[in-house]
């Protein structure tokens, strides 16, 4: 039985779309990239296929902050 005061996980996935949290960052590119993301993980689109797709996008958005997949060492 869970506790009186926890929010029903289904209200909350429901209230994502209708009550975004405050933040500086682009709330449509967060939901496009999960999408596709979610594809990439789904074999639906090629991991090569989302950068080329947001790699500009992700770069005008986080600035410094982005480092791209190239960058990132997978040892």
């Amino acid at each position: 039985m869970a506790p009186k005061n926890s929010q029903d996980p289904l209200r909350t996935l429901e209230s994502l779309d209708s009550e975004p949290e405050e933040s500086e960052y682009d709330q449509e590119l967060g939901r496009s990239a999960g999408e596709a993301a979610k594809r990439v993980a789904a074999g639906e689109l090629s991991e090569e296929r989302f950068y080329e797709l947001y790699h500009e996008q992700f770069e005008a958005e986080f600035g410094d902050d982005y480092v791209p997949p190239e960058a990132i060492s997978h040892e």
